[in-house]
């Protein structure tokens, strides 16, 4: 379930996933103009001109069942990338192989990195995250998912302390962000798509689409309820819940009523300016891949090779 694939490229395969990244000129598209349609104008843009702060987190499971092989060396790689092109001075690293206990990438670590990054963030200042290791998923207990699970990482520790759900991520790195503050977040890893929990996904196809459909959430949540009143014996709960799938407010037709899609834009809105790479969708899977011999996330290889 959280294994990331292991393959082996050779260089025109390379060339050829760099040569149609470059094509894809994204940065040429007018988002603005839909962000500002969709009410998205709240959002106010980095200057860029403050502080600069990075954390970066690669993960290889060493000795254990699910080791990975490459995820050190893309914090090595993409860390070398952002401090010496970009300028990033002031960063913390948390990777299995260091020695010091407060460096391991444990649950505990990584949200108290996040904290780090965020902490006295403002206006003007440019943060950088970096995920470099498992992902999985868990069953949505709040329901706010449209396949009722959360896109987690998985930290160094996750069969003791447990996966780092979405919605946690979203409290630790984008909630206490001010308006003007620039985050980048790159997150090599399986079905972490959504793992933000921002109110925009924008494919490499050039379409921009609202995360959650909220047809298919609302649906889950009145048939959830609907069994939870069958198991009980709760026919207040069997009625409401009866009610709330066929009075209408549901369109089973197909996509969910603009009113719906602008709730849930609203709900994932922040005044940050935020802006996540994944390597896959939430129903995906990410490649450990071996480049040029050595170990490598397919997504941090590209994001080097690109910039």
């Amino acid at each position: 379930m959280w294994n990331r694939h292991n393959f082996n490229p050779n260089q025109n395969v390379v060339n050829e996933v760099e040569k149609k990244i470059r094509e894809k000129n994204l940065w040429t598209r007018d988002l603005d103009k839909f962000y500002r349609e969709k009410g998205g104008d709240r959002c106010v843009r980095s200057t860029l001109t403050g502080n600069k702060k990075a954390l970066f987190i690669g993960i290889n499971y060493t000795g254990t069942k699910a080791e990975l092989k490459g995820c050190i060396n893309d914090v090595k790689n993409v860390s070398q990338l952002i401090c010496s092109k970009y300028g990033f001075n002031n960063c913390l690293y948390l990777t299995d192989e260091q020695t010091d206990p407060n460096m391991k990438p444990t649950y505990n670590n990584i949200i108290e990195g996040m904290k780090w990054l965020v902490q006295g963030a403002k206006s003007g200042d440019s943060l950088f995250f970096h995920y470099s290791g498992h992902g999985a998923t868990a069953r949505d207990d709040e329901s706010d998912e449209i396949d009722g699970y959360d896109e987690t990482i998985l930290p160094l520790d996750y069969e003791k302390n447990g996966q780092i759900i979405d919605d946690v991520i979203y409290e630790n790195l984008v909630q206490p962000l001010p308006k003007g503050c620039r985050l980048t977040a790159i997150f090599d890893s399986c079905h972490s798509g959504t793992v933000l929990d921002l109110p925009y996904t924008y494919q490499c196809d050039g379409q921009v689409e609202v995360i959650e459909n909220d047809v298919r959430k609302e649906i889950f949540k009145k048939a959830f309820s609907l069994l939870g009143g069958f198991m009980t014996g709760d026919q207040s709960m069997i009625a409401s819940s009866l009610l709330g799938l066929f009075d209408g407010s549901i369109n089973f037709a197909g996509a969910s009523s603009n009113a719906n899609n602008q709730q849930t834009i609203d709900k994932r809105k922040h005044d940050a300016d935020v802006i996540q790479f994944s390597g896959c969708r939430d129903n995906q899977t990410s490649a450990d891949a071996k480049i040029n011999n050595e170990s490598t996330g397919a997504m941090s290889y590209a994001i080097v090779q690109v910039l």
